[in-house]
C-alpha cells in the first residue's frame, strides 16, 4: 500500500542517518521526496540510493539556518511537484557539556539550528500546505527534551523548546487541516550526531554504554524513526496532532542517569 502516493515531502538533513531513512521510506510509499542538507556529495549519494533512476527525488543544497536557503528549498519543491504536503524537520545539532561551562555562542548555535530553523521552515511551508487543503509536519525532537540529562543542558533546552513550538503550531494550524507532531528518539545508532562529540573511533563505546539503559535492551536505528515518521505523516494518524511521541526503546521510563 502506498501511504504517501501523490504526496510531496521535504526532509531536512536528508543526506544521512535518520533523515535519509525517512526520505527513503517515504519514497517507498509513493512520495516525491525533496531532501536538503549542506553537503552536496552526501545528498547526491542519498538521492541515488533512494532512486537510482532519479524518479520522485530532488536534492537541494541548503543550510537550514539560512532564511534564504529555506525559501529556496520550499520554492524548488513547489515548482518541481506543484505543492507541499509534508515537512520533516530532521536537521539538528547535538553537543554535550556542563551548562555552567557552555558559551553564549554555543547556546545561540544550538537554538538556531534546533529551534529557530524548524520554526522558520514550518512558517515557510504553511502557505503551500494551505493550497493543498492541509498537511503534516513532523519535527524530530529528542527524549532529552522530556527527561533532562546532566551534561547536555543546552541540547535539552533546545529540544524542549522545539516541543513547545510543535504543540503551539499544532493548535494554531489545526483549523486548516495541518497537523504538527514531534518524535522524541533516545540514542539512535548509524547517524553522525555523536561523531563530533566522541570521535568516530570512540562513538561505538558510547553506544555500548547507552544500550542497556534502554528498557528494550538496544539503541535505536534510523529505520525505527522512519517508521514512526511515516505514521505521523500519513493518513494513519489523521486524527493526531500536537503529540510528542517517544520512540526510544522505553528510555522515557528509565531512571535519570548521566549520559556519560
Amino acid at each position: 500500500m502506498e501511504k504517501m502516493k501523490d504526496k510531496t515531502a521535504i526532509v531536512t538533513g536528508g543526506g544521512t542517518g535518520i533523515g535519509f531513512a525517512i526520505a527513503r521510506r517515504f519514497h517507498e510509499e509513493g512520495a516525491y521526496v525533496v531532501i536538503c542538507g549542506r553537503r552536496r556529495e552526501k545528498l547526491e549519494k542519498a538521492s541515488s540510493a533512494i532512486s537510482p533512476a532519479g524518479e520522485r527525488v530532488l536534492a537541494v543544497t541548503a543550510d537550514v539556518t539560512s532564511e534564504e536557503d529555506i525559501g529556496k528549498v520550499v520554492r524548488a519543491a513547489a515548482a518541481e511537484t506543484g505543492g507541499i504536503d509534508v515537512l520533516v524537520n530532521n536537521a539538528g545539532l547535538m553537543r554535550f557539556g556542563k551548562l555552567e561551562e557552555a558559551s553564549p555562542d554555543s547556546w545561540d548555535l544550538m537554538m538556531t539550528t534546533n529551534v529557530r530553523a524548524p520554526w522558520r521552515f514550518m512558517v515557510a511551508v504553511l502557505p503551500e500546505m494551505r493550497k493543498r487543503g492541509g498537511g503534516a509536519i513532523v519535527n524530530i525532537s529528542s527524549i532529552a527534551g522530556i527527561r533532562t540529562l546532566p551534561g547536555a543542558g543546552v541540547y535539552c533546552a533546545s529540544k524542549a523548546a522545539l516541543q513547545a513550538v510543535t504543540q503551539v503550531l499544532a493548535m494554531e494550524a489545526a483549523p486548516e487541516g495541518i497537523r504538527v507532531n514531534a518524535l522524541c528518539p533516545a540514542v539512535v545508532e548509524d547517524t553522525e550526531l555523536a561523531d563530533p562529540i566522541f570521535g568516530r573511533e570512540k562513538v561505538s563505546n558510547f553506544y555500548d554504554t547507552m544500550r542497556p539503559l534502554h528498557p528494550l535492551g538496544r539503541n535505536g536505528k534510523p529505520s525505527d524513526i522512519a517508521e514512526a515518521a511515516l505514521f505521523l505523516a500519513s493518513q494513519d494518524s489523521a486524527w493526531i496532532t500536537g503529540v510528542l511521541l517517544s520512540v526510544d526503546g522505553g528510555r522515557h521510563m528509565a531512571t535519570n542517569r548521566p549520559i556519560i
